[in-house]
């Protein structure tokens, strides 16, 4: 892994990592901002106070965005510096964001129908008090509107017995539950985002091995 002799070579290859590391990072942050002051985007959702999906987005990725530009810099600098103490924070940055990619890629693959089931339970908990809660009446309304859909997990039979004649869903929606008509419509993002993830991991151990060799170089260097 040390190459003596090409410390020039791989310097400027950690220059346009970092460089193009910390234009990510600033993407994330960028579009966590906008998911938030957009008065537009998610209004349909974003009226429940029970379930502030997208204040909730725009903070995750707000911090990754921070997170990474944070990465970015240590490596910016250690690679100024020659400083192999910071080089290795930069490894261990770079780690975690990998670690984090390949376990959404791994959910987004394989436990997918545990997210679903668990928020079909969420959107029945919801059904259930419909009449009665006015946070969550206003939230299933909004997302029955948004996704033409009925009740959380089977359809209008989702409503209590009591209050079924009353279920507020059009007819032709009576079976078509929200949960699969939700999921349905992030079917074709699933893959993408999947694909995304693991693309992301294979740049991180990009960056990892340009960060090993780089240190390596250094300590080969010094006198």
């Amino acid at each position: 892994m040390c190459l003596g002799g090409k410390i020039d070579n791989i310097k400027y290859l950690m220059y346009a990592f970092n460089i193009l590391f910390m234009i990510l990072g600033l993407g994330i942050v960028g579009f966590g901002i906008w998911i938030r002051v957009d008065p537009d985007a998610g209004k349909y959702i974003n009226e429940s106070v029970d379930f502030n999906a997208l204040l909730t987005a725009s903070s995750i990725f707000i911090g990754t965005g921070c997170f990474i530009l944070f990465v970015g810099v240590v490596g910016i600098c250690g690679t100024i510096r020659r400083s192999q103490c910071l080089l290795v924070v930069f490894f261990i940055g770079l780690f975690i964001i990998f670690l984090v990619l390949l376990a959404t890629g791994v959910i987004v693959l394989i436990q997918m129908d545990n997210v679903k089931d668990a928020f079909g339970d969420y959107l029945q908990s919801k059904v259930n008090v419909y009449h009665s809660d006015k946070d969550a009446k206003l939230f299933i309304h909004n997302l029955q509107k948004a996704f033409h859909c009925c009740g959380a997990k089977l359809g209008r039979v989702d409503y209590p017995i009591a209050t079924i004649a009353d279920a507020p869903c059009e007819v032709d929606t009576f079976l078509k539950p929200c949960a699969e008509e939700f999921f349905q419509t992030l079917a074709p993002n699933l893959g993408v985002t999947a694909g995304v993830a693991f693309i992301g991991t294979f740049i991180m151990i990009v960056g990892m091995v340009l960060s090993m060799m780089f240190c390596c170089a250094v300590r080969k260097a010094s006198p």
